[in-house]
């Protein structure tokens, strides 16, 4: 697919603010895979009138390293000494382009740096160095970038890090939400792009590889069930394999979660009883997973790509090898979107509260997330309850809503459901929510006069209806 710059307007505005700052500016950009780190900022340095370095760090020796990255300075600097000097380490390198940028802006952008500093780990304190005696008296806009998102955390971020406090601007991209998603999906239905949504978890690069002139479900075949389909199980072993060594157990755990074992006990057994605790925190760290807290806790997957893949590709492998993975995805696949696609709408309605938090009789909330717990009934018996959305403002409870992503209206049966359970939630007159794929029975639209009921129209529409 061709490359196209989509959305990404707010972190552009903080790039070009920073930029236009004197001095010495320092920018430390991080997020997963995919996710358009790489696009933003050479987008941003295409747009700024100044030289521009960009240095992309692989997994090499030091010295290749240092030759690649030599050149990389070079060629943008001074192109006429290509191979009449060179450095002997990375020090000098990075004098040199600081005599660069003395007295002119110039940008200085080293991606994947995870890569750089694993095989030279001295560069951290090489990189400490020379801001605090050559960069901080020059005109450098320096970005250091990496997608390995615990490394960015732990060894460039945090307190016990060399690099720590040194950066002026700390960036962590994120995925697209289902709005800014649908920029890309011209010409599908509202609910194709929620299902293109829950199939690609708003990733640039995953989104790039559906083809609009085909429909949702040739793009489906084509990318997930068909031989050199981009999600493919190499693909999928970047993805989880990106941040550890012997992934084994790490995918099994995965698997468990993608398929339903949630709860600690639940993916041991899955797993079959191994010590799942360190790998856990790997996940959780990597934002892969990450863990709800309730009674009995339980975790989640962050990423629904890849969720999807465990749970309905993952089995398939061996009929997609031989050119049949179509009839895999008639069979057991299909029918099971929408059911797929029931937290992924809970998400989308999240990311609709966020976005329209004030506006319209909706809150402002600092927290939405589900509800699972076990309650006494009127007969005194325990029953499990489950609510989609509980919106919170600090310890108050501001919010309660319902997400219905199925081929009917939500009806009398499940808004009867509804006001059951609200009665179990310690809140003092919280806003109703509904959202619903397609739309309300009448008897919904005559009873719940004080529900806020959402179509799926409505949430990708620029201003909220109200319904009353």
């Amino acid at each position: 697919m061709q490359d196209i710059f989509r959305g990404r307007r707010a972190e552009l505005k903080i790039l070009d603010k920073k930029f236009k700052q004197n001095g010495f500016i320092m920018t430390v950009l991080y997020g997963r895979r995919r996710i358009g780190k790489t696009m933003l900022v050479n987008k941003f340095m295409h747009e700024q009138n100044c030289k521009s370095i960009s240095f992309t760090s692989v997994e090499r020796g030091e010295t290749e390293l240092l030759s690649l990255m030599t050149e990389a300075v070079l060629t943008s600097l001074s192109p006429e000494l290509l191979g009449s000097i060179s450095f002997n380490s990375f020090e000098t390198l990075f004098e040199f382009i600081g005599k660069q940028a003395k007295n002119e802006r110039m940008i200085f952008f080293i991606d994947e740096y995870p890569y750089l500093a694993k095989q030279c780990p001295y560069i951290q304190s090489v990189l400490q160095k020379i801001i605090d005696m050559q960069w901080k008296s020059t005109k450098l806009f320096f970005i250091l970038c990496g997608s390995l998102v615990s490394f960015m955390k732990d060894e460039v971020l945090a307190e016990s890090a060399p690099l720590h406090g040194r950066s002026h601007l700390e960036l962590k991209l994120k995925p697209f939400n289902y709005l800014e998603t649908a920029e890309f999906l011209e010409g599908y239905s509202l609910e194709e792009k929620a299902i293109a949504y829950g199939l690609t978890n708003g990733v640039a690069k995953y989104i790039e590889q559906f083809d609009t002139s085909l429909s949702l479900e040739e793009n489906i075949l084509e990318q997930f069930y068909s031989i050199g389909g981009y999600f493919s199980e190499e693909q999928i072993k970047t993805i989880v394999s990106s941040e550890r060594q012997s992934p084994g157990i790490y995918n099994s755990i995965i698997s468990a979660v993608a398929t339903g074992h949630t709860k600690h006990n639940e993916i041991r057994s899955f797993v079959g009883n191994e010590d799942i605790n360190y790998p856990l925190k790997v996940l959780c760290n990597a934002e892969i997973l990450e863990k709800r807290i309730a009674k009995r806790p339980y975790y989640v997957l962050n990423d629904s790509m890849t969720e999807f893949w465990f749970r309905y590709v993952n089995r398939a492998t061996s009929l997609i090898n031989a050119g049949n993975g179509s009839s895999y995805h008639y069979a057991n696949v299909k029918n099971n979107l929408h059911d797929f696609m029931g937290k992924i709408f809970e998400k989308m309605a999240k990311e609709y509260l966020m976005l329209h938090a004030g506006q319209n009789a909706f809150p402002i909330l600092t927290e939405i997330t589900d509800f699972q717990d076990t309650v006494k009934n009127e007969e005194k018996k325990l029953v499990p309850i489950e609510i989609d959305l509980l919106g919170k403002c600090g310890k108050n409870i501001l919010l309660i809503g319902e997400c219905k992503f199925k081929n009917s209206p939500f009806d009398k049966t499940e808004y009867e459901k509804l006001m059951d359970k609200i009665k179990f939630i310690p809140a003092n007159q919280p806003l109703l929510c509904i959202f619903s794929l397609h739309g309300f029975t009448d008897y919904v639209k005559e009873n719940a006069k004080n529900c806020k009921r959402i179509s799926i129209e409505e949430m990708y529409c620029d201003s909220i209806t109200y319904c009353s």
